[in-house]
């Protein structure tokens, strides 16, 4: 199986399903956009579905894990107890679904919508379904904190149809989507379901399909705008809608999305975050009349908008300036590390330390060898020299990732970007 972490999503994805439900224009738009930057929430993510998938095909526990390290795309995520529980609470529910000796479960089971002959290649890869014999289950593992609606899922009604259409399903009549989310808290509990008919899946599928057609011909207008500015602005008017633009990887370069935020700009501002809400006074013993909730909670809806947005941007630009994209008085510099330890062999380092610096093993080990940092502290001011000592011996401190700066704002030299970083390495 491919590892989670290197599986290629198709152009419409179950996971987008929403997204490119809500806005026709977001596939044309991403088409303009490098690769996107793998957050660490998001590497954790995928590190505790890769723990579940292993726990369910090997029969394991995901307190095996705990310690290990998982590769994702662009980080290394070792696995501790909250990771660790947020998997097993998806595999012990899973494990719990099948219960018939005609059952059939799929873990990580990458489906296509390819019989629809829909416009665009179209799937996904399910955390685990169950077939039996005369319903489906389909289960997706949240890790993140914010609530995922379990009610009319497009994503989750996405790989059904896929299970639908691919798996052992003939007689199903019935199907259930349920929302595996150990970290966020909901009045319907962490795990939550919902149960609709099969003849429901295929009235809502007649409706995806027409969402597919509508983002083909914003594509297809896409591709025909010849780089005009003036065409595009009129296409973008047409064809982008905000609401679902979290995980947009275009976001940051979106016209409407930025006529969103910018709206309580410019005229606005004044009334947007000077003007009060209230006519009533803020009275907090002798406090001046400061900001009532009402007119706090306005602020805070307008901050969110622009925040939002300004994340976006500088994302996009974080990563156009790796691409090589020179953006004046801006560059990238590298971030500044902290000391690691090279040896990764935990016994050898221990080992290492206590020959070297002469330290016992309670100053050496905590639950794990001591960090470097920490070390330095047991050795104090007068010992602490023989450490810096080892430097490039013994201890490392590794550039993790580069930041984007104002170039008047920072005395450090410009990071070479990812491009000539890579053409060093060829030659």
């Amino acid at each position: 199986m491919t590892p989670h972490a290197e599986r290629e999503h198709e152009i419409w994805s179950a996971s987008s399903t929403a997204a490119n439900w809500t806005c026709s224009g977001r596939i044309a738009m991403a088409t303009l956009v490098g690769e996107e930057k793998e957050s660490e929430h998001a590497a954790r993510g995928t590190a505790a579905h890769t723990v579940a998938e292993r726990c369910l095909r090997k029969n394991v526990e995901a307190d095996t894990f705990i310690g290990q390290t998982i590769k994702t795309k662009q980080h290394e995520i070792e696995i501790d107890q909250e990771l660790a529980d947020s998997a097993q609470t998806h595999v012990d529910y899973v494990r719990s679904l099948s219960k018939a000796p005609t059952d059939h479960t799929f873990i990580e089971q990458k489906f296509s919508l390819a019989k629809l002959d829909p416009p665009f290649g179209a799937g996904g890869t399910c955390d685990a379904i169950v077939v039996h014999a005369d319903s489906m289950e389909v289960v997706d593992l949240k890790n993140g904190m914010g609530v995922v609606d379990v009610n009319e899922n497009k994503q989750l009604r996405t790989y059904a149809l896929c299970a639908l259409l691919n798996a052992p399903s003939a007689n199903v009549k019935t199907i259930t989507s349920t929302v595996v989310q150990p970290r966020a808290p909901h009045k319907d509990g962490r795990i939550r379901s919902e149960t609709y008919h099969v003849a429901d899946l295929i009235d809502w599928t007649v409706d995806l399909l027409a969402r597919m057609r509508l983002s083909k011909q914003a594509l297809t207008e896409f591709e025909a705008l010849d780089g005009s500015r003036i065409a595009f602005d009129a296409w973008a008017e047409k064809w982008l809608t905000t609401g679902a633009c979290t995980f947009c990887p275009a976001e940051g370069i979106c016209p409407k999305r930025r006529k969103e935020a910018l709206s309580i700009m410019g005229d606005t501002a004044k009334r947007w975050f000077e003007e009060p809400t209230t006519d009533d006074p803020l009275i907090v013993g002798n406090a001046p009349d400061i900001a009532s909730p009402e007119e706090l909670a306005h602020w805070l809806d307008g901050l969110e908008a622009l925040e939002s947005w300004i994340k976006a941007v500088r994302g996009y630009a974080h990563g156009a300036a790796e691409r090589g994209v020179d953006i004046p008085n801006w560059m990238i510099v590298d971030k500044i590390g902290n000391r690691a330890w090279m040896e990764k062999d935990e016994a050898k380092l221990a080992a290492a330390l206590k020959a070297t610096l002469k330290l016992t093993d309670d100053q050496v080990y905590e639950r794990s060898v001591r960090s470097v940092a920490q070390i330095e502290k047991v050795l104090g001011a007068k010992r602490k020299e023989k450490l810096a000592a080892l430097d490039k011996k013994l201890w490392e401190k590794p550039v993790k990732g580069t930041n984007l700066v104002s170039a008047g704002k920072t005395t450090r030299t410009a990071a070479k970007g990812l491009t000539e970083r890579h053409n060093e390495k060829i030659e």
